[in-house]
């Protein structure tokens, strides 16, 4: 006899919603992923029937487990051992070396800065009592989805009107989508001979290697994005200066004006604080197009607000990177060739870049 259809998962608390979700996420293990899975979607009101289709199992599976996680929690659904000695790793244990990985050893009160298996097993001993090898705890961590990477520095906002600038760049944002603006983002790259390098295909224990120059040389460049159509305007000069700046904002006013029966509509350029856009001359260039742009500011040490920066790694990953040009020439034939194939597909440069849907 199939199991009533009206069987959903009782209401979770904070904590044991947040245990499912990283244990969803994290786990290697198909059986436990599954039934996280279940329950969410149950918490959703999601009916068994839609479940089973959904998981490919049965009605009674995912009755089961909806009943067993209102029973007993995270203890279960978790797999039961197969055989052998019972882990040593319980669920509260787990949790507490979840926990642990975490967070920030120093902000615990331990005089080191990163984490191993070895400290990991000596904390567990200390905090609770038991004993468990380094393995145990890499074979633990490793079956939570947890691997071994090198962080990603990255620095906060020190401005003080931080929120208002996000604010105002929001609101910009529904206007342009609304038709009542043009928006644009725009942001200067540096065009080095010295190539960076990132990861490719090599044969195991043989490191490609990258010829870099005697003398590194640069040039620069500089694009302007519409955050609607992704439109593409650039341009690539001996200095990074505000005549290169210019080169790219000009471009947003026509020499001549077409006809028609509406007014144009305004243009915000989205800017970072880097002094060029505030030189002199930009500012008398601006002073006389007033009604027709204006320069909005992004907050201090905020690079990955503007998607400009995106499509600078994108540039990178398909010019700049694994490749010697040799001549500063052939350096700038490539990157113009890049902007010219990135203006013919904006919808690409949407992706890349993550524009507005």
């Amino acid at each position: 006899m199939s199991r009533p259809s009206e069987v959903y998962v009782r209401p979770l608390t904070e904590e044991e919603q947040q245990w499912v979700e990283r244990i969803y996420h994290q786990t290697t293990d198909a059986m436990l992923k599954t039934r996280c899975q279940i329950i969410l979607l149950s918490l959703q009101r999601y009916s068994v029937p839609q479940l089973a289709a959904l998981v490919f199992y049965s009605e009674d599976m995912v009755a089961d487990t909806i009943h067993a996680f209102n029973r007993a929690g995270l203890q279960g659904i978790i797999p039961e051992p197969k055989g052998g000695r019972p882990p040593k790793l319980t669920t509260e244990l787990l949790k507490k070396l979840l926990e642990l990985v975490e967070a920030d050893p120093r902000d615990l009160g331990y005089a080191f800065s990163s984490w191993t298996a070895g400290l990991l097993a000596a904390v567990l001993k200390e905090q609770c009592e038991l004993e468990v090898s380094e393995s145990c705890v890499r074979r633990a961590l490793h079956q939570q989805g947890y691997t071994i990477q090198r962080p990603v520095l990255t620095v906060s906002s020190p401005d003080p009107e931080y929120e208002q600038k996000c604010l105002l760049i929001e609101d910009l944002q529904r206007r342009a989508q609304a038709g009542e603006i043009d928006l644009y983002y725009e942001d200067e790259v540096d065009l080095a001979l010295l190539p960076g390098v990132m990861r490719c295909w090599s044969k195991r224990g043989r490191q490609r290697k990258i010829e870099t120059p005697r003398q590194n040389k640069k040039r620069y460049g500089a694009g302007l994005i519409h955050w609607i159509s992704g439109k593409l305007y650039w341009a690539v000069s001996e200095h990074k200066d505000n005549v290169l700046f210019r080169s790219v904002l000009t471009q947003l006013v026509p020499e001549t004006q077409e006809p028609s029966g509406e007014p144009p509509r305004k243009k915000y350029v989205v800017v970072d604080n880097y002094r060029i856009h505030f030189a002199k001359a930009v500012q008398a260039w601006l002073a006389q197009h007033t009604d027709e742009i204006e320069l909005v500011c992004l907050p201090t040490y905020s690079p990955k607000l503007n998607p400009v920066e995106r499509f600078w790694k994108h540039l990178r990953r398909r010019v700049t990177h694994n490749h010697p040009f040799h001549t500063l020439e052939r350096l700038v034939e490539a990157v113009q060739d890049f902007f010219c194939d990135m203006a013919a597909n904006p919808d690409v440069i949407r992706q890349v870049t993550g524009l507005a849907a």
